[in-house]
């Protein structure tokens, strides 16, 4: 498999980490807080290609960890459970990659951050969004006697999700030490690079989602008025909840390197057997690729349907609710190729030998997969039988193998993971 069951893994445990962030009661003695902070810290994260060849573990498909840069971030706290926040993180150095992602990058970052915390000790889960900007993110080679690399460069920015967790050691009401880890995925669509003089293509890169394992730590400096926390009110939890959502899922097929963001509609319930605890499903159905050409491989085409089932872990706080996510499910293809035949052979004029144009024929039908949606969920309570619905994580897509028949000879295809961002927002009710 590539680099995406690497994330897996990550993923997984993230899940583990802000669910039990997550499931902190409150505590006798809550923290004081102040409204405004200020964290300055150094940042590291992983870099790697978008995906590796199955046994591949060197080179450019092996993540490493970057060399640190600087970080700012600023904290909006609305109580002493939740908060608002910013990060800025500028890099000073150029990164050589020789392939997408190069020049000096700066990622921008906003979202909620919630949790527990209790004397000097603060825990959280968080969800950001922005962006992921370089430098010199289009480049061409120059010519002449003497080529190099890294010139004409132009900035590329790309959409960014940030979800992971945060711990916090308070050493005195003013001052503090914050560890933040997270899973930072960037979708970066297709671009032309180039164009001949008449306007048709001359370069041109595929897209992808990158994925990063981010993690910072820093010095936060709090200002104005202390803050005594009140006992915030737990959420009326009603059995049920159901709904309608709209879905973006950029993506790429095994057999094309084009990342489209494949808008779907669906719905969702959930059944709340607990205050903490949920079993949430999700059904989805998106179109085929936009374009006039219609992408079809062995393993994915066409019309998509998705269906996810699994747990929701979390709290309901005020009218709002915060949670982690991990959900299984199956993702089938309505169209993917089975059977590559010899059609019928035609002559020329009226005369059908010898054999001048031989014609081909391609059998079709539904392919499934597996996929595995972890991310965060935020839901928002305008009334009691009310809810709007916000999701954001990662969908790792298994391909699964399967066995062609090609002109009669029969072909094994190989498995392949790819990663997908899964962002939804939906409306519904709870009874």
């Amino acid at each position: 498999m590539d680099s995406g069951s690497g994330f897996f893994r990550i993923d997984c445990l993230l899940f583990g980490l802000i669910s039990a962030l997550l499931l902190q009661p409150p505590a006798a003695f809550p923290q004081q807080y102040s409204t405004n902070e200020i964290m300055v810290g150094a940042d590291a994260q992983t870099f790697g290609w978008r995906g590796c060849p199955p046994g591949l573990g060197g080179g450019g498909c092996q993540h490493s960890l970057d060399s640190p840069t600087v970080s700012f971030a600023y904290t909006r706290n609305l109580s002493t459970l939740l908060a608002v926040e910013g990060t800025y993180q500028p890099t000073l150095w150029f990164m050589k990659t020789d392939g997408a992602d190069s020049g000096r990058e700066t990622i921008a970052l906003g979202g909620v951050k919630t949790g527990w915390r209790s004397g000097r000790w603060g825990i959280y889960g968080k969800l950001d969004a922005g962006v992921v900007s370089f430098s010199c993110g289009d480049w061409n080679w120059s010519g002449g006697t003497t080529s190099a690399a890294y010139q004409h460069c132009a900035r590329l920015t790309h959409f960014a999700l940030e979800y992971g967790g945060a711990v916090e050691y308070r050493k005195n009401q003013r001052y503090s030490f914050r560890l933040d880890v997270g899973h930072l995925e960037a979708a970066e669509f297709d671009h032309i690079m180039s164009r001949y003089r008449d306007g048709s293509v001359m370069q041109f890169r595929t897209g992808g989602v990158t994925q990063h394992l981010d993690a910072r730590i820093g010095v936060t400096r709090s200002f104005g008025r202390i803050e005594t926390p009140a006992r915030e009110r737990e959420a009326t939890k009603e059995n049920w909840d159901t709904g309608a959502v709209f879905a973006l899922q950029p993506r790429i097929q095994p057999a094309f390197g084009y990342l489209s963001a494949y808008p779907s509609w669906g719905t969702w319930a959930s059944w709340n057997f607990s205050h903490h605890v949920s079993w949430d499903g999700t059904l989805l159905h998106s179109p085929r690729n936009p374009g006039k050409i219609e992408d079809i491989d062995f393993q994915a085409g066409g019309r998509a349907f998705e269906a996810l089932s699994g747990v929701k872990i979390g709290a309901r706080r005020g009218h709002f609710g915060y949670f982690a996510k991990i959900r299984p499910g199956i993702i089938t293809f309505g169209e993917t190729f089975r059977q590559t035949n010899l059609g019928p052979c035609y002559g020329i004029g009226r005369h059908t030998l010898p054999c001048r144009v031989r014609t081909f024929t391609f059998e079709r039908g539904m392919f499934t997969d597996v996929v595995l949606d972890t991310g965060a969920v935020i839901e928002a309570y305008p009334t009691r039988h009310t809810i709007l619905r916000f999701d954001a994580g990662n969908a790792t897509i298994f391909y699964l193998p399967k066995t062609i028949i090609d002109f009669g000879q029969r072909y094994p295809i190989p498995e392949l993971t790819r990663s997908s961002l899964l962002i939804s927002f939906g409306a519904g009710i709870r009874f």
